[in-house]
């Protein structure tokens, strides 16, 4: 139970920053740029671990997890939550905790050491791929529909996103799939910086992921050290934003125990069909972090208010995670889970 402990002991020391200093870093002029970095970063770092020849294998099912179960675990969440509090606004906060945190998913799949290669694979492009789902769902589908207009979220603008990220992408697919050019470290390493650069000023998040499929100059237990760092920081500010916003842990709660126990599990036994060890890994795959606080903070920024529902959720679906996860672990481990 260490990393929960020091999960926790990081949240706390970030709810004491913000008690000390009194900065709310959601409002910070650098939280742009840092959560710009950690995207970029996390979902590269998210995809260069995927197993391959594993999702090739189950590529029907991948294609699956991002164009039908993440819309319609949206739809259940915010349709349950809807049941216990009848607004709008309870399906944006599903889209908003409806995704996988890439992120969190590279830092804690190390508790998932019997898992499979290939439901790891899964677990990891369900990671990576679902955020633009959830943000393009949330955002251009369910804000028009819960706040009564666009709000400048129009069919244009998303077809200009769009084309940022898959520009790019068919350049380096071409060079991936005709040369050999992108198998030399040296130039695969620029490559991959000035890919990640343009995905960082243009936030360009979809089109880091599918960086990370092509380009792999770098070992991946570095990557892993620059994923672990990054996601504490991210804990970090997410405690400080924690002290400065104030939170309704009633609602909070009760969204991370419908997404968490309910509809991530139901989602989870209807899609894969691995072993039993591999789909109760996936179904309490659920963690949340920066994009889903990012989410938030759009949403407020165009009038809703969800970040002091958000907050307590975040935290409470990843002890949800740890914990739980924890303890299927050992039990595995002593011999009481066959």
């Amino acid at each position: 139970m260490i990393q929960l402990a020091v999960f926790l002991a990081v949240t706390l020391l970030g709810v004491l920053a913000g008690h000390l200093t009194q900065i709310n870093p959601v409002t910070g002029s650098w939280f742009p740029v840092f959560a710009s970095f950690a995207l970029v970063v996390g979902l590269y770092g998210s995809v260069v671990g995927i197993d391959l020849e594993a999702i090739r294998r189950r590529k029907r099912l991948a294609i699956l997890i991002v164009t039908v179960a993440v819309p319609v675990q949206i739809l259940a969440t915010g349709g349950l939550m809807y049941l216990i509090y009848p607004l709008g606004v309870s399906f944006l906060l599903a889209a908003a905790i409806d995704q996988i945190d890439p992120l969190s998913t590279s830092t804690l799949l190390q508790d998932k050491e019997k898992m499979s290669a290939e439901a790891k694979g899964i677990l990891r492009v369900w990671a990576a791929f679902d955020d633009p789902v959830t943000v393009l769902f949330g955002f251009l589908i369910l804000f028009p529909l819960v706040a009564g207009q666009s709000a400048g979220v129009s069919l244009e603008s998303y077809a200009f996103g769009l084309a940022l990220n898959l520009a790019p992408a068919v350049v380096l697919g071409l060079l991936y799939r005709f040369t050999k050019i992108l198998q030399n470290r040296v130039v695969a390493s620029i490559v991959l910086i000035l890919t990640l650069g343009y995905a960082f000023f243009t936030k360009s998040y979809l089109l880091a992921a599918i960086a990370g499929l092509m380009l792999r100059p770098i070992p991946h237990r570095y990557l892993e050290r620059v994923i672990g760092v990054l996601f504490y920081a991210i804990v970090l500010v997410v405690g400080m934003a924690l002290y400065a916003y104030g939170v309704d842990v009633r609602l909070g709660i009760l969204l991370a125990v419908v997404e968490f126990f309910v509809i991530q599990p139901l989602t989870s036994v209807v899609l894969f069909s691995g072993t039993a060890s591999d789909v109760f890994r996936i179904a309490y795959a659920q963690q949340n972090g920066l994009t889903t606080l990012l989410m938030g903070i759009g949403f407020e920024s165009l009038g809703i208010r969800v970040l002091h529902i958000l907050l307590p959720a975040i935290i409470a679906v990843n002890t949800f995670n740890l914990v739980v996860n924890r303890i299927y672990t050992w039990k595995e481990s002593r011999g009481l889970i066959v």
